[in-house]
Formats: structure tokens, C-alpha cells, sequence
């Protein structure tokens, strides 16, 4: 009896994987979709405190090359990892907010979490700095410039 039950779940599960990885699948997935999907599973770790995960998932992004316009963002997501892991590692935080700066000079996410950065270096007047920048490029009603006026104020 045993036999025939493996036997029917081995065929079965041979059915299934053969079923989902046929080439014939009407499903597609190009590299633009797959690099948005890995992002956003980064972004999800953060979220989910999960910083080793997302750390290792976004420094293998960084090695590819189809990366379109989310390397910046890319970047930005990795710096943040190295400022919240457990062993941190500002100088590496800081030498990726550089990078994505210096491949989109008015990214906004990057100029708020870079003020977040001096702040926890104790640089404030380079947190204002940022500050004053978040407010020319995201005006001084948004979100960004808000939330890092917030942590300035109670500095």
C-alpha cells in the first residue's frame, strides 16, 4: 500500500513541477519585472526587520546590469540596511547614499535618510543641510521632509 502511494505521489509531483516550468507557460517574467519583484522583497525585509536577508539580496542587485531606474533606489535601500543591521556599518551606509547621489542627484529618499545619517554621526548642520534640500526637491509639505524636520526637532 505504501509503495502505491509513493508511486502516486511521485508521478503526481513530477506532473506538477514539470506543469510549472514549462517553456510553453503563458506566464512571463522579463528582467525589468524580476528586478522589481527582488526590490520589493528587499524594501519587504526591511519592513520585516529582516536586514540580513535584505542586505544580501540587495548587493547581489547591485552586480547586475538591467537595473534601469531602480539602481538609485537600489542604492538607497542598501544604504538604509547598513545604518538599521546589527552590526551597522555607517561608513558603507554612507558610501552607497554617495552612489545613489551621484547616479540621481535629486533622489529624494536618499537626501532624507542621508539627514537621518548625520544625525546618528552627530552632524547636524549636514542634517539641515539635507533638510534644506528635501525642501527644494519634494517641497516642504512632503512626507521626506516632514519626517526628517521630525527627527531634527527632537535632536
Amino acid at each position: 500500500m505504501y509503495k502505491f502511494i509513493f508511486i502516486v505521489f511521485f508521478f503526481i509531483s513530477n506532473n506538477v513541477f514539470a506543469a510549472g516550468t514549462s517553456s510553453d507557460s503563458p506566464v512571463n517574467i522579463d528582467n525589468s519585472d524580476q528586478v522589481k519583484i527582488l526590490y520589493d522583497r528587499a524594501e519587504k525585509y526591511i519592513n520585516e526587520k529582516k536586514y540580513k536577508k535584505s542586505l544580501k539580496l540587495l548587493k547581489a542587485l547591485t552586480k547586475r546590469k538591467d537595473l534601469n531606474g531602480l539602481r538609485s533606489d537600489i542604492y538607497n535601500l542598501l544604504s538604509c540596511t547598513y545604518r538599521k543591521i546589527q552590526n551597522r556599518n555607517l561608513d558603507k551606509s554612507f558610501a552607497t547614499y554617495m552612489m545613489a547621489l551621484e547616479i540621481n542627484p535629486k533622489h529624494i529618499g536618499t537626501h532624507e535618510y542621508l539627514g537621518e545619517l548625520y544625525l546618528m554621526l552627530g552632524e547636524l548642520e549636514k542634517s539641515k543641510i539635507m533638510l534644506n534640500k528635501l525642501g527644494l526637491l519634494a517641497g516642504i509639505e512632503s512626507e521626506e521632509y516632514f519626517d526628517l524636520k521630525s527627527l531634527i526637532d527632537n535632536f
